[in-house]
C-alpha cells in the first residue's frame, strides 16, 4: 500500500490547491489511540500534525485539564485509602512530581507562557496542598503519641 498523505483545508470558495512539505511542519503531533480500528470505504488516520497554534494552544488545554483532574482524583483517592498516611502523602508527591515532568516534556514546546504559568500555579498549588495535609498528619500523630505516654503514667 502506498503512503498517501492528505492536507485538510476548510475554505468555502477557494478554488486553489496548497502545498506543503509536511516534513518541514512544525507542529504538534497526534497519533491514534486505537490503531487497529479499520473501517470500510474510510480512510485510515495514523498520524495528524495540527499546525495552527490555536488549536494547538485549546488541544494542550484540555489534554492538561483531563490529566489535573484525573491527578486530583487519585489523589483524594490517596487520601480516603487507610493505608499508612506519611507514605500515601509521599506517593501523592511522587504522582504530583510525575505529572509536572510528564507535562513539561511533552508540551513545553508548544505552551505559551500564559499556559506555563497557569501550569505551574496548579502544580506549586497542589504541592502545597499535599504537605500541608502530611504536616497536619504528622502533627497529630505526634499530639497522639503524647497523650498515650500521659495516659499510660
Amino acid at each position: 500500500m502506498q503512503n498517501n498523505h492528505y492536507l485538510i483545508v476548510k475554505e468555502k470558495n477557494k478554488k486553489e490547491i496548497a502545498y506543503f512539505e509536511y516534513d518541514k511542519l512544525d507542529g504538534f503531533n497526534m497519533t491514534s489511540k486505537n490503531k487497529n480500528i479499520k473501517l470500510k470505504d474510510a480512510i485510515n488516520v495514523n498520524k495528524m500534525v495540527i499546525v495552527n497554534p490555536s488549536m494547538v494552544e485549546k488541544l494542550i488545554d484540555k489534554k492538561i485539564n483531563i490529566r489535573m483532574r484525573k491527578l486530583v482524583n487519585l489523589i483524594v483517592n490517596i487520601y480516603d485509602s487507610d493505608d499508612d498516611p506519611g507514605s500515601s502523602m509521599m506517593q501523592a508527591l511522587n504522582e504530583i512530581e510525575k505529572f509536572k515532568r510528564e507535562m513539561i516534556n511533552k508540551y513545553l514546546n508548544y505552551m505559551n507562557k500564559k499556559q506555563l504559568s497557569n501550569l505551574e500555579d496548579k502544580i506549586r498549588m497542589l504541592e502545597s496542598e499535599v504537605t500541608k495535609k502530611s504536616y497536619v498528619i504528622n502533627e497529630n500523630s505526634i499530639e497522639e503519641e503524647v497523650y498515650e505516654t500521659r495516659k499510660s503514667r
